[in-house]
């Protein structure tokens, strides 16, 4: 899996993109597409049946029908990651370890050079997620994009019916490089908290994030992602 690149632009003085990729060799990790012009069941159905083949042409066997149904739930993901990254920039992975099972956790990545940007961050991590679960654990943490602050929080809605989610939010201070880049992951399998979390913290250190300027050239410009459906 080799995580998407996007551009960013920052709206006044030097124009100065970012080029951010995550290359997380866990299997089971997929790149949502984001382009409406995608069908976003037909596309999700095509990831799971190709999964699906994969394990059997290793040996195992796949019940076929739970593959069908299991595929709805990354269809659902990928209409929310659509609408959440709509003029934001930044992409989107889900991870399907089992093509027989709903995927059990799906993230996604936004860097932006711009003030503003840097400013939200910041104060999303210094008191959103404390105000929105006071039991939250906060920590800083050092990984190869730079310094970063984690948080795992875990929301009960007010609306009944509506199931808690389990996050792992990043935030990455990338050095030399203007803005932040902010990891965002959930869950509602809260059972498997520790082992979804562990999961997101690998994924999180392959992150990587550099700024290019005009006199770089427009290699920033690229976008490539492996696996099914990309």
């Amino acid at each position: 899996m080799r995580g998407r690149r996007r551009r960013e632009q920052q709206p006044t003085g030097d124009v100065v993109t970012l080029e951010v990729s995550a290359d997380d060799p866990t299997p089971g990790w997929v790149l949502v597409p984001l382009d409406d012009e995608v069908p976003a069941h037909e596309w999700a159905l095509a990831v799971h049946r190709f999964l699906a083949e994969e394990v059997e042409l290793a040996g195992g066997t796949v019940d076929h029908d739970a593959v069908t149904r299991a595929a709805q739930r990354l269809a659902d993901v990928t209409v929310q990651a659509r609408d959440l990254l709509r003029g934001r920039g930044g992409f989107a992975h889900a991870w399907v370890p089992d093509p027989a099972e709903p995927l059990p956790l799906w993230l996604d990545v936004v860097a932006r050079p711009e003030d503003g940007f840097t400013e939200w961050a910041e104060r999303l991590f210094a008191e959103g997620f404390a105000q929105a679960d006071p039991h939250c654990e906060v920590t800083d943490v050092d990984l190869p994009a730079g310094p970063s602050v984690r948080v795992r929080s875990v929301v009960v809605p007010d609306e009944p019916g509506v199931p808690a989610t389990e996050a792992v939010d990043v935030l990455v201070r990338p050095p030399g490089v203007p803005g932040r880049v902010v990891l965002s992951s959930r869950w509602v399998d809260l059972a498997r908290g520790d082992e979804l979390a562990a999961v997101v913290d690998r994924y999180a250190r392959t992150v990587r994030v550099r700024a290019v300027r005009p006199q770089d050239g427009d290699a920033a410009g690229s976008s490539s992602a492996g696996g099914p459906g990309a």
